[in-house]
């Protein structure tokens, strides 16, 4: 290790680095600095920690920290208190933060251009935010909250935060102001007397027969507490959400699945050391030819993906009617196929948990889950516990998108709290989140679609493949999903659809935004605009004609008796479109919809818990 000097905050700092070690990881593990954020250390992309170094924004997961030598560096935690309170409320007041995890590094380059453009135009505002990534407010609101910043420094009025809760007003964001400036911890921020830190060993193949695992180098490694490997696992080591098929740790003699599976997992004082012990863990392997492509994983000849279940994990059919005979009798029909690629929430805080065990000897976890009654019942059963031996505690997370509700690290953090008998953080970069979380699911589909002269939709037959990857996560009801949507928002009189799940070697594929509607809307968007070019009508003429209505029959048979408003949206789009349309420009029109609520006829409730606390609020 060396030793460096800077200014951090106005005050002097003298800090032992580690040879390589980033200016990011000196704020937040030395120097105590929590609103600079790691999304994506090392790769500079993402814009969460930025901090000014001698005056000028810079990304410091991409700064060694060795070249701050002699530098004055400022984080939000330097800003003066009014100033902060004004870059807060700016944020707030306008709803220019969701997730809040780039806020934080938005805020810090916001307040460098306005030390140099107090009066920066929105253009200017967008081109300065081009090195910052935002996955949940779309930047126009962010871009209004700087404009917001800039009049408070002139002395306009910044608005007052509503906090009464009082019905009609307009409430300010649950801890905005914390979240606008760093202040509100993720998982990752926070800290506990005496806790370790983890990392992972997660396979290099997508599917290989592990031979042994050999932990004693890393075990002999200084700073190294505790390796866990699948012999450790005290209860039922595989787990899910809706199937205990995936395996908190792959053991000797079992094969690995895809990249993201995982071999073993390290505690150590510090993460450097971790890190670098996870490395010092040797694996022998032999390499398999993977099954990658769905349509080989259906083949009889297939190897099995996963030993829970057949490779065809679901099939989920919707018919109505006669779709052969209504195709035969039909005007006009098309046939193509249509398909979706496999997508990455790329949420911008990566996996983390935290696992302290409890005086009463219970062990407290802290999870970034979207779910935290699912995250307890799977790590109580990999822990061989009752559920009551653990608390989850859900800590607002920087994103997730549906890329949250599998467990990631959760179980393998509580067992080396477990193994240690101290609290343990793990955190996850982002090729480690990239390789081990669900994705969207990719599916191919093939669509038949008829109609009468008029353009009046006939029928539909549809067959969807969806690659749901190595482990089932939620696949075979995203397929369901997918299947049930298959018409759109459009009155079909007969329907044939099928729609199945198929595991291969590729990384799981579960829930994100959409759920399977998204894949099926695309193709039959896609059918309906080759069906409007055949009979020669509008691509919005062709949509209205069909859109349905109260009283109408949705693909799967449900009558929609209330409350469906696709007519209104196309009467609202319909005077842009067609002046877009009129002025020779390439414009497109779709529509899709998508079930309010779980769906797929499962009875909605809801529920909750008051608590009446000592200082007499509920």
């Amino acid at each position: 290790m060396r030793e460096i000097s800077f200014r951090l905050n106005g005050e002097d700092r003298r800090e032992e680095i580690y040879p390589g070690e980033k200016l990011l990881e000196t704020l937040r593990t030395r120097c105590g600095v929590i609103s600079t954020k790691d999304g994506c250390q090392p790769q500079g992309q993402c814009g969460c920690c930025v901090a000014l170094v001698d005056g000028l924004p810079k990304v410091t997961c991409a700064v060694p920290a060795a070249a701050v030598e002699g530098k004055s560096v400022m984080t939000l935690e330097g800003v003066p208190e009014e100033e902060r309170a004004a870059i807060a409320a700016s944020f707030v007041s306008v709803a220019g933060l969701q997730c809040g995890f780039c806020i934080p590094g938005i805020a810090i380059r916001a307040r460098h251009l306005l030390d140099q453009n107090p009066t920066p135009t929105r253009a200017q505002i967008e081109t300065n935010l081009a090195g910052h990534l935002c996955r949940c407010t779309g930047y126009t609101k962010i871009v209004d909250a700087i404009e917001t910043m800039a009049a408070a420094r002139r002395g306009e009025c910044v608005p007052e935060l509503e906090s009464n809760g009082r019905i009609g007003a307009s409430l300010a964001r649950f801890s905005g102001c914390e979240l606008t400036l760093g202040d509100r911890p993720y998982v990752d921020d926070l800290d506990r007397p005496g806790m370790l830190h983890g990392a992972v060993v997660l396979s290099p193949h997508p599917r290989a027969r592990v031979v042994a695992i050999d932990t004693r180098q890393a075990l002999a490694h200084p700073g190294v507490v505790a390796v866990a490997t699948a012999e450790d696992v005290p209860g039922n080591r595989w787990y899910g959400l809706l199937y205990d098929d995936w395996p908190g740790f792959v053991a000797p003699g079992e094969e690995v699945r895809c990249v993201g599976d995982l071999l073993a997992a390290v505690a150590a004082e510090d993460e450097w050391t971790a890190r670098e012990a996870a490395k010092l863990v040797e694996v022998d392997y032999q390499v398999l030819e993977p099954v990658l492509d769905p349509q080989h994983a259906m083949m009889p000849d297939a190897p099995q993906v996963n030993p829970v279940h057949p490779n065809v994990l679901s099939r989920t059919e919707f018919r109505r009617g006669d779709a052969d005979v209504a195709l035969a009798a039909s005007a006009h029909v098309v046939t193509g196929t249509w398909r979706t690629q496999r997508i990455e929430h790329l949420y911008l805080e990566p996996e983390a948990a935290l696992a302290e065990p409890l005086a009463d000897g219970r062990l407290m976890i802290y999870t970034q889950g979207q779910g935290v009654f699912d995250d307890r019942r799977q790590v109580a059963s990999f822990l061989g516990v009752d559920e009551s031996e653990l608390a989850v505690e859900l800590v607002p997370n920087g994103g997730a998108f549906g890329g949250k509700e599998d467990l990631s690290i959760q179980a393998q953090t509580a067992l080396l709290a477990r193994i240690t008998g101290r609290p343990v953080k793990l955190t996850l970069d982002r090729e480690e989140s990239i390789r081990v979380h669900p994705k969207r699911h990719p599916i191919v589909m093939d669509y038949t679609v008829g109609c009468d002269d008029e353009g009046r939709l006939t029928a539909v037959r549809a067959r969807m493949i969806g690659d749901t990857g190595a482990y089932a996560s939620v696949g075979s009801k995203v397929l369901e999903r997918a299947g049930g949507h298959a018409c759109g928002p459009y009155e079909v009189a007969n329907v044939d659809v099928v729609a199945e799940a198929v595991m291969t070697h590729n990384p799981p594929c579960g829930a994100m935004r959409g759920f399977g509607a998204n894949q099926a809307n695309f193709g039959m968007e896609g059918a309906l605009d080759l069906l409007a070019e055949k009979v020669g009508l509008d691509p919005w003429e062709i949509r209205w004609r069909n859109a349905l209505e109260v009283g109408g029959t949705f693909a799967t048979g449900q009558i929609f008796e209330k409350s469906v408003g696709i007519k209104k949206t196309l009467e609202a789009v319909k005077e842009s479109y067609d002046a877009a349309r009129a002025a020779g420009r390439a414009v497109g029109i779709a529509c899709g919809l998508k079930t309010s609520g779980i769906g797929n006829g499962v009875p909605e409730w809801g529920k909750a818990r008051l608590v009446v606390e000592a200082n007499g609020t509920v």
